[in-house]
């Protein structure tokens, strides 16, 4: 572990962790923290000249895509951003967006998805389902498309997996899911024996997340939480996680599932990595590299 990585993983307990643990229910203190989370962009570095960012809308889905001079044009990384359901957006992934952009040699779509508590599910997984579904109705190849996706992004990318299989679309070329929170009834057992070691997440804010997200709804719903969904299928999978993460369950019963399932699927396990560390690559080197494996993935199967 990095000495830059440490000095991280330390400011972001003192502080994003706290920050997370003390959101509550209300509408007016998801706002307060959207706010709070934008300010924490500034983290990423500048966007370099050779990246251009556009934005357009696909079926009436806010979009913007993100692009590094001499890449493949035709090929395309949809990319779901995390947040909990209820915060994030392009300014806030941009960065990973054009690094994934140039080590994957293909265009990167963000979708601004609509968030909770305002648009509860399944408004995230109608937005990302209707951007695919317009891709591949301007004739975009599906084995030229990936999708991906970090923390609720990386859930909803897997969920996104799932509906498109359910509703009989082409199946995309491959997905890439960072730390993805699988499992919306919080029952991984790395909830527990890594509450104190996680640096950004606790217990109580997944569980709140969760309600802003569900409302009512079952927690093990299938396209809210699709480690509990029929995982037969899917395209190639690889998914990173932080070995002291209390998501650390979601990565790695998921892989399990899609294994027992037939399916092919990769773990990679980065020890004592902060949660969806690769948004931190201007930062730390770890990042940096766990992007570089990402973007071979990526070049090897979409």
């Amino acid at each position: 572990m990095s000495i830059r990585a440490s000095l991280l993983g330390f400011i972001m307990k003192l502080t994003v962790k706290k920050q997370f643990d003390a959101l509550d229910g209300t509408v007016e203190a998801v706002t307060a923290f959207r706010k709070t989370m934008a300010n924490s962009a500034q983290l990423s570095g500048a966007i370099p000249d050779k990246v251009s960012s556009t934005p357009q809308k696909l079926n009436g889905v806010p979009c913007e895509w993100v692009t590094v001079e001499g890449i493949d044009q035709n090929r395309v990384l949809v990319y779901l951003h995390g947040g909990g359901y209820a915060m994030g957006g392009p300014d806030s992934h941009r960065d990973i967006a054009w690094r994934l952009s140039e080590a994957g040699g293909m265009r990167v779509l963000m979708v601004d998805y609509r968030l909770a508590p305002e648009d509860p599910f399944p408004a995230a997984v109608d937005d990302a389902t209707n951007c695919y579904r317009w891709l591949v109705n301007e004739g975009f190849d599906p084995e030229r498309i990936a999708i991906g996706g970090d923390s609720a992004g990386g859930g909803l990318a897997a969920a996104l997996l799932v509906n498109l299989k359910n509703l009989g679309l082409p199946r995309p070329g491959c997905a890439i899911l960072l730390s993805p929170w699988t499992d919306l009834s919080v029952s991984g057992e790395s909830v527990k024996s890594n509450a104190k070691a996680d640096v950004v997440l606790t217990e109580r804010a997944l569980v709140t997340m969760a309600d802003h997200y569900l409302g009512e709804r079952d927690r093990k719903a299938p396209l809210a939480s699709p480690l509990f969904a029929d995982l037969a299928g899917l395209p190639p999978i690889l998914v990173q996680v932080g070995s002291t993460e209390i998501l650390f369950s979601d990565s790695e019963a998921f892989v399990k599932k899609v294994k027992t399932a037939g399916g092919k699927v990769t773990l990679e396990i980065f020890p004592k990595m902060p949660h969806v560390f690769q948004v931190f690559a201007a930062r730390i080197p770890e990042g940096r590299d766990a992007i570089k494996k990402l973007g071979q993935f990526l070049l090897d199967n979409a």
